[in-house]
């Protein structure tokens, strides 16, 4: 049966699977620039660190690392979620809601990196 599973890759799971990967590694690769970033950067005030993001290139990387980082992380706790949630009819409803607060936290910090880069 895993056999037929590796030749058919849009039965149920694959896709999450597929995007929870996608998403690891682009948040890695992300991650990994912006540490070596600020470590070349060495210690910023207020000011200095608001006009690193304000940046378009920079503003717009932490975007989407903000982005593809909470995406990751909401395909996590939903794997959590159906796998240790033990009545199915409380695993929808939870899913829906780690959803909804994932993309809350995502807009309201896309949003505020609109705001630092001055375009919103």
């Amino acid at each position: 049966m895993a056999h037929q599973s590796a030749r058919h890759p849009r039965e149920s799971g694959y896709g999450h699977w597929r995007w929870q990967r996608i998403s690891a590694v682009i948040t890695l690769i992300l991650m990994v620039y912006f540490t070596y970033l600020m470590a070349s950067l060495g210690p910023l005030n207020y000011q200095e660190a608001r006009s690193f993001v304000a940046t378009p290139h920079q503003g717009i990387a932490l975007g989407f690392l903000l982005s593809v980082g909470l995406f990751h992380a909401t395909l996590g706790v939903q794997m959590i979620i159906e796998d240790y949630i033990p009545l199915a009819s409380g695993r929808l409803m939870l899913v829906m809601v780690a959803r909804a607060v994932f993309t809350v936290a995502s807009l309201a910090g896309l949003v505020a990196v609109g705001l630092i880069m001055g375009s919103v």
